[in-house]
């Protein structure tokens, strides 16, 4: 039994768009929607927008650029506590400076870079139990609190957003870190 088929408008500069990639890949329109419109599908039962998935998928391309690797958390947490012990100073400095080269990257790849780097740190840090970004008065404060990090972890990831801030071209106004809770405003 053949399937049904129904008539859905598109725009048309959406529709060129769509031209262009189905013909790059060598495939129908039609075939191309169909397979689009099947995955949108499938990220919505993930629990995820289609502009979440994107966003998601922009960031890891920045990670896997950037030569970030994804590293379970026990091991991080291990190399990290005992390169702690005799090396706080040199590890507070590769944070920081590997930090500053991902803010200069968001800078000049993404419209919104703050967002970028809270969507970043979102995606990447599952560590993270919430990241916020909220703008007051020209100030920005990003927020992030985990229940698993531990006082080390905190304090590198504090210093990783110090210099993606500093990357990005903006001045902190005010670090606060304890346990599991980073609060960083700055502004431009």
């Amino acid at each position: 039994m053949p399937k049904s088929k129904k008539l859905v408008y598109v725009p048309g500069d959406v529709l060129d768009e769509i031209m262009k990639v189905s013909r790059k890949r060598g495939e129908s329109i039609s075939k191309f929607i169909e397979d689009a419109l099947k995955q949108a599908v499938r990220v919505e039962s993930f629990g995820y927008s289609m502009e979440k998935a994107a966003e998601i998928l922009e960031v890891i391309r920045a990670q896997k650029v950037l030569g970030g690797v994804f590293v379970p958390q026990e091991v991080l947490n291990y190399m990290v506590e005992k390169a702690y012990e005799v090396e706080r100073e040199g590890l507070h400095t590769k944070w920081f400076e590997n930090g500053k080269l991902y803010g200069k990257y968001l800078k000049e790849r993404f419209e919104n870079p703050v967002q970028a780097l809270r969507s970043f740190l979102e995606a990447t840090r599952w560590d993270l139990g919430e990241v916020e970004a909220t703008v007051e008065g020209g100030v920005v404060k990003l927020r992030c609190v985990s229940t698993v990090l531990s006082v080390e972890g905190t304090e590198l990831l504090a210093k990783f957003i110090e210099g993606a801030v500093d990357g990005l071209g903006y001045q902190i106004q005010r670090v606060d870190c304890v346990r599991g809770i980073i609060v960083v405003e700055f502004k431009a």
